[in-house]
Order: C-alpha cells, then structure tokens, then sequence
C-alpha cells in the first residue's frame, strides 16, 4: 500500500509516518512538506520512505504528480488554526486550508486518471471537530474563519462525488490533539487525561490515537464517511490496545 501524505512535518503526520513506517501493509510512504521531514532516531524500516519538497501546495508540477502516480491512500493534514488568523490574515488562511486543500484533491485525481486504478484512492482530509457542511450559521469565535472550514467539507465532500470512479473521500474530525513532545504539552494532555475520567466534554484525542485510528481505517475499511472526534478515540484506541497485546504475545 502506498500512502501519501500532505504536509508531512506537522504534529499529526510525524506520527503518522512513524506509525506506518512499522506496518507491513504499508509498503511505501511519500511524504510531502514544505521543509525537509526528520525521521526519528529509532525509526524502523525506513527504506521505504521518501520525502518530497513542495515550494507552494497550489501547485503540482508534472515531476510532483509523478510522486502521487499509483497511490493507495492519500492523507491531507494542512491547516493553520484560527489562533493564527493575525499572524497570516484570512485570505492567505483559507488560501492554505480551502485552496490548497482542492488543488491537492485535483492534482491527485489528474496524476491517477489515466491509469484507471482498480479501486479509487482512499483520500483523507483531517478536518476537526465542531466543523460541519450542515453549519450554515456563523459561529460565536472565529466566525469568518468557522464558515470557511465549514465550506471546506462541503467542497471537499463534493469533489469526492463528482469523481467517485478515482477517489474515496472520507473525512476525520477530531478534537484537541495532545501530546507529552514538550513541557507545555505534557501539562495540557495532563489536564485533559483528568478530565476525562470524569468528562470528555472538550473534545480530544491523543496523537497517538489519532494516528492509529486513521491508519487502521485506511487499512481495513472506513466504519462511515465521517468521523467524529468520539469515533477515533474508540477506533484508535482499540488498534493501539490490539498492537500492544501483539507485541506481548
């Protein structure tokens, strides 16, 4: 199984890719970030990844579709969070999240069309939770910024159909992701494991788990479309429990 991955340094891909890297269904990873992805020093099998540089994801040169050419599965996890709306303005915001987002869905499908594969890719698009085509009203926070992702899944979920024939849309919700990576990250997933003995009223997941839940999906089949955040806590949850108990026996 091939599988690509966009926007390959982030905090959800590096996990990914550490994952996958471990399975033997994946056969090969290509890994496509703006900026050189570092593996970790305990990497296993690490033959059968590649990293490409992309200068701009709205472009996808003939050398780039050469690289999506033949790919099983397709994941999307380029985004920038609303808290950094100052940092780059809306319009160059909804230019990486939306833009970027159907560019890339369009190169793959371009890049796969003439091959006629004999099942459509598995493409993933990490959106998060409280997003939602059916939410037509502006949110409270963010509201410019809320209707844009919004509009997203909607674009996303449409392209999807139009051309069903190359690529499976699915898309994956999830809330808050934490991590132990740093000291202030520790103090946050600290926080919420707490809470969530008690509640899980704020939506969130462990990175781990997220990447788990997304790689065993790819690889035994989506439970439905759309994932929420409560999904991939069971569905992660469980493959980690399953390849721990692996590893003891």
């Amino acid at each position: 199984m091939k599988v690509v991955i966009f926007g390959a340094t982030g905090l959800i891909a590096t996990e990914l890719i550490r994952q996958a890297l471990a399975m033997p269904e994946v056969t090969s990873i290509v890994a496509i970030a703006r900026k050189e992805v570092q593996l970790d020093a305990d990497a296993v099998n690490t033959s059968k990844f590649k990293f490409v540089m992309i200068r701009d994801y709205m472009e996808y040169p003939d050398t780039m579709k050469a690289e999506l050419l033949g790919a099983d599965v397709c994941i999307w996890t380029v985004s920038i969070t609303p808290f950094r709306l100052k940092e780059f303005g809306f319009d160059e915001v909804k230019r990486v999240c939306q833009d970027s987002a159907i560019a890339a869905l369009e190169a793959v499908c371009e890049a796969n069309a003439a091959q006629h594969p004999s099942k459509p890719i598995t493409y993933v698009y990490m959106s998060a939770e409280g997003h939602s085509p059916a939410i037509t009203t502006k949110p409270l926070l963010f509201p410019e910024y809320g209707l844009m992702r919004n509009n997203t899944e909607k674009l996303v979920l449409e392209f999807g159909a139009a051309h069903k024939d190359i690529i499976d849309v699915h898309i994956v919700r999830p809330g808050m992701v934490w991590t132990h990576l740093t000291f202030w990250r520790s103090v946050q997933a600290s926080i919420l494991r707490t809470i969530n003995v008690v509640t899980r009223v704020i939506p969130n997941i462990a990175r781990t788990e997220l990447a788990a839940a997304m790689l065993d999906q790819i690889t035994h089949g989506f439970e439905k479309q759309i994932l929420t955040n409560a999904d991939l806590v069971r569905i992660g949850g469980l493959a980690l429990r399953a390849l721990n108990q692996a590893g003891t026996d």
